[in-house]
């Protein structure tokens, strides 16, 4: 498996693509606009996006996934965060002013489902907090978590759908991946052993 990290969209969003080297088939992990830059990549590399995995709704994760649905990609998210592909106010392409283009789920993901596509076998993890319905996907020893923690910081809970308690229920969960490391929404990677050190949001965590 090869992966490539491009910041994508006005909030420069992480957009994770995971490549089977067998098949060039690859699954990305939250695609915040950009698709057009997207396109070329694929092109420069030779792989095809056949399927779209979004840690949760917000405009900044999922502004451009209408392009690869629209060309037949299958695209998996949290289903309590599915309202969100229509509703304005809370995938806050409203409040910012970035409308998000409507796509339809394959598949509404509760959490501890194990997706496999080739070479490439992805456990879900429910994640809320950041909203309601926010996934984490470990891969290998990666976790992709979106907005859920950050190298050094944690999601913003003042949000439509957002929950403190849910938040820190879910970076304790994530906690539990000692040996993993994380690769967040915004921002560069981090060991999960440096965020139970270092991370602010275990004042609430140990609380």
């Amino acid at each position: 498996m090869k992966l490539f990290t491009y910041q994508l969209g006005s909030l420069s969003t992480n957009c994770y693509v995971l490549v089977d080297e067998n098949t060039l088939d690859a699954v990305a992990i939250d695609i915040g606009g950009d698709e057009g830059f997207l396109l070329l990549e694929e092109l420069k590399h030779g792989y095809k996006i056949k399927n779209v995995l979004l840690t949760h709704c917000h405009f900044d994760h999922v502004g451009g996934v209408y392009k690869f649905y629209e060309r037949g990609a299958d695209v998996y998210m949290g289903e309590l965060d599915e309202k969100g592909i229509l509703d304005g106010n809370y995938n806050l392409g409203q409040v910012f002013g970035d409308r998000v283009k409507p796509y339809r789920l394959k598949t509404a993901l509760s959490g501890g489902e194990t997706l496999k596509f080739g070479e490439i076998e992805i456990e879900t993890i429910s994640t809320p907090g950041h909203t309601e319905g926010g996934i984490t996907y470990k891969v290998d020893n990666m976790l992709f978590c979106g907005d859920v923690l950050f190298d050094g910081s944690f999601g913003r809970v003042d949000f439509p759908g957002g929950n403190v308690k849910d938040l820190v229920s879910s970076a304790k969960k994530l906690f539990e991946y000692s040996d993993c490391v994380l690769m967040p929404g915004h921002g560069g990677k981090t060991d999960v052993k440096r965020e139970i050190e270092l991370n602010p949001i275990n004042y609430y965590v140990n609380d």
